[in-house]
């Protein structure tokens, strides 16, 4: 067969957090809960039944995730990792030229999906009252990440109904949505993906799982192998509604980390904050500040990636970590 004919090679997406090279400072490019892992969910993970082969339905952990939502066992899909159900969505509702329409920067684990899929992406800063034809997927970070904006329920509802009124999926991508408090949107074009993972400090389990409509879920379970969940991480997404005793405990001290750091990074240079544990400092040179960081032990996410070349951004390690930060910053940027 001839390469004209294969699938393209599309490059791995950057993220944060580890690469092949180990690395054990101190890392603000994970945007996850530093007071985790939760108790309660590590210890579903450890006793889970690792021997046997799991229902192939998951229809517990189903059920469990549905009766929290208000929803039906049949409006859940289970996944290891939201970046796999952004490929499943798109292999199933992105064609071949059609086009992803992000509001602001999307999740690179999107674009490349899209990009496997020979279709178009397109960057807004505010989404237009009317789709074009081929606008197939609509993504909105809710909150985005590096910005932390987020937008009110009545926008979403709005932005929903445009959708179902041109055929769109609209695309919400809840990964840090525990640490605002952002809720669900349960509407007929809404899908949305929840990575729990990051508010309880178990990104390592990669648990996630979106809530949508029956027949878009009938399409992502289609797309997935079978026994597509291990043991531990069906555990931990089916003990998740009876541990956010651990969110209420924890998610105020990051914010009022997150709160601390700002103040002190506006020393530096304008920040922009909105409530997650992640913000965006602009640097100038992002590149060579998140290289000199580097040499000094601690690694941040240069923005690059997401069209934000003199920017990085830090999520906060707690007080302690913060002020090694903030010490490393003085010494690049001050002399």
């Amino acid at each position: 067969m001839s390469d004209s004919k294969l699938p393209p090679l599309v490059p791995r997406s950057p993220h944060g957090g580890p690469s092949s090279t180990a690395f054990t400072r101190l890392d603000f490019s994970v945007n996850c809960n530093p007071y985790g892992p939760n108790p309660l969910l590590l210890e579903a993970v450890r006793e889970a039944d690792h021997a046997h082969y799991p229902d192939p339905t998951y229809l517990d952990v189903r059920q469990s995730l549905a009766d929290w939502h208000g929803v039906s066992a049949g409006e859940i899909a289970l996944s290891v990792g939201a970046s796999d159900l952004l490929h499943r969505l798109t292999r199933a509702f992105l064609p071949s030229g059609g086009t992803l329409l992000s509001l602001h920067a999307p999740f690179g684990e999107l674009e490349r999906a899209a990009g496997l899929q020979r279709a178009c992406v397109h960057v807004v800063s505010e989404v237009p009252e009317r789709l074009p034809g081929d606008v197939r997927l609509l993504y909105v970070g809710q909150p985005h990440n590096p910005t932390g904006q987020s937008l009110a329920v009545q926008r979403l509802t709005a932005l929903a109904n445009v959708c179902a009124t041109a055929g769109t999926l609209l695309v919400l991508d809840l990964a840090y949505a525990p640490f605002l408090s952002l809720p669900v949107l349960h509407h007929p074009a809404a899908v949305n993906l929840l990575s729990p993972g990051k508010a309880h400090g178990l990104v390592g389990a990669r648990p996630a799982y979106a809530v949508a409509e029956r027949h878009v879920v009938e399409r992502l379970d289609n797309l997935a192998p079978s026994w597509h969940l291990p043991a531990g991480t069906a555990a931990l997404l089916q003990m998740l509604p009876q541990a956010q005793d651990f969110l209420v405990r924890t998610l105020p001290r990051v914010q009022a980390d997150a709160v601390t750091l700002t103040t002190a990074l506006r020393e530096f240079g304008p920040v922009e904050h909105h409530g997650t544990p992640y913000l965006t400092l602009e640097v100038g040179d992002a590149g060579r500040v998140a290289r000199a960081l580097l040499m000094r032990g601690i690694k941040v996410r240069d923005c690059a990636s997401y069209g934000l070349p003199g920017h990085i951004r830090v999520s906060t390690q707690g007080a302690a970590a913060d002020a090694r930060l903030v010490e490393g910053l003085k010494e690049i940027i001050h002399g």
